[in-house]
C-alpha cells in the first residue's frame, strides 16, 4: 500500500508539475505575441508615417506635371479634369498604400479677404457682402460675419453685431482676439457664434489659404454656392449654366454663357480660370495602420515648383 500511495503521489506531483509547466508556456506564448504584435504595430505606425510624409512629395509632384502639362500645351487653366483633380485610390507605395485627393482652394470663400484692407473701403464692403451672402445661402446667421471680421481687424471696435476683446475677456477662461488672419479654420471655434455644427456646415465652402487674402475665385472649381456670392445677379440658375460649361480655358470664354455674360464683364477682376493654392488630404495604410495628413501646397508657375505651405499631420 504505500508503494502504491506513492505512486499516486508522484503522478499528481507529475501531473501539477506539467500543468504548471504548460500554464507557463501558455502565458509566455501570450505575452510574446503580444509584444510581436506591438512591435508590428510600431513598425507599421511608423512606415505609414515616414510614407504619408513622401506623400505629400507626391502630391507636388503631380501639381508640378500638370504645370508642365498646360506650358507644353499653352492652356494654362485649372479645372476639374485637369490631372491634380483625380482621385488616387489604393496607390501602391513602399510597403502601403495611397488614397489622396487634391482640391483647389480658390475655388472656395476666402474668410481672410475679411482681414485684407486692400482696394479701399468700396472693395471692402463689397468682401463683406459677399460673405454674408455665402452665410446666408448656407442658412447661417449672417450677422457672425460681424464677429469674424471684428475677431480679424485691428481695432477693438466691435461691429453691429460683433464682439472684440472686451466680450472675450468676460469667458472663462478669458482671452482676447486675434487681430490676425486666421492661421486655419479650427480658430473659427474661438469666435462668437461658431458653433462646431456651423463651423461642419460651412467648411466645404470656405478656406483661409493664401492667409493674405486677395486671390481671385476660379470659377473651374467654385461649386454653385459660392460663384453666386460673386453678386446678388449670379442666381442658383446662372451658377449652374457655369458649372455646365467648364473648364474654361480663358476668361473670355465665359461670355458664351449668355445669362453671366453682361455681369462677368463688370466682375472680371474677381474671377479666374487657374489657381496657385491647393489642399491635399492624402491617407496611407500599412497593413492595419492608417495615418492621414492635410497639406497646402502652393504652386509657383516661374520656378517649375511648389512649397508646402502647411501641414497638418493627423
Amino acid at each position: 500500500m504505500p508503494r502504491a500511495d506513492e505512486r499516486g503521489v508522484a503522478l499528481l506531483l507529475a501531473l501539477l508539475v506539467l500543468t504548471i509547466l504548460t500554464a507557463l508556456i501558455l502565458e509566455f506564448d501570450a505575452e510574446a505575441r503580444r509584444e510581436y504584435r506591438a512591435a508590428a504595430a510600431f513598425r507599421d505606425d511608423y512606415k505609414a508615417g515616414m510614407l504619408t510624409r513622401a506623400a505629400v512629395q507626391a502630391a507636388r509632384a503631380i501639381l508640378l506635371q500638370d504645370l508642365l502639362r498646360e506650358k507644353m500645351t499653352g492652356q494654362k487653366y485649372d479645372g476639374p479634369t485637369d490631372i491634380w483633380a483625380m482621385p488616387i485610390k489604393n496607390y501602391a507605395i513602399g510597403d502601403g498604400f495611397l488614397t489622396a485627393q487634391i482640391q483647389d482652394e480658390t475655388g472656395k470663400f476666402n474668410l481672410n479677404d475679411l482681414a485684407s484692407t486692400s482696394g479701399g473701403d468700396i472693395a471692402q464692403k463689397k468682401k463683406i457682402l459677399r460673405a454674408k451672402r455665402l452665410f446666408e445661402l448656407l442658412r447661417v446667421n449672417p450677422n457672425l460675419v460681424d464677429a469674424l471680421i471684428d475677431w480679424m481687424d485691428q481695432d477693438e471696435v466691435p461691429q453691429p453685431a460683433g464682439a472684440e476683446s472686451l466680450y472675450y475677456q468676460s469667458l472663462r477662461p478669458p482671452y482676447r482676439t486675434a487681430n490676425s488672419p486666421l492661421p486655419g479654420l479650427g480658430d473659427l471655434r474661438l469666435i462668437k457664434g461658431f458653433t462646431p455644427e456651423i463651423i461642419e456646415l460651412i467648411s466645404p465652402y470656405v478656406t483661409v489659404f493664401p492667409q493674405e487674402g486677395g486671390a481671385s475665385m476660379n470659377v473651374n472649381t467654385a461649386d454653385p454656392i459660392v460663384l453666386q456670392t460673386l453678386d446678388p445677379s449670379v442666381t442658383q440658375s446662372v451658377a449652374l449654366e457655369i458649372v455646365q460649361g467648364r473648364p474654361y480655358k480663358t476668361k473670355v470664354e465665359l461670355d458664351r454663357v449668355a445669362s453671366f455674360q453682361e455681369i462677368g464683364r463688370t466682375l472680371r477682376s474677381d474671377y479666374d480660370i487657374k489657381s496657385d493654392y491647393f489642399s491635399a488630404r492624402l491617407a496611407v495604410t500599412v497593413n492595419d495602420t492608417t495615418k492621414t495628413a492635410w497639406a497646402i501646397l502652393k504652386r509657383d508657375a516661374a520656378k517649375n515648383d511648389s512649397t508646402v505651405e502647411y501641414l497638418r499631420l493627423l
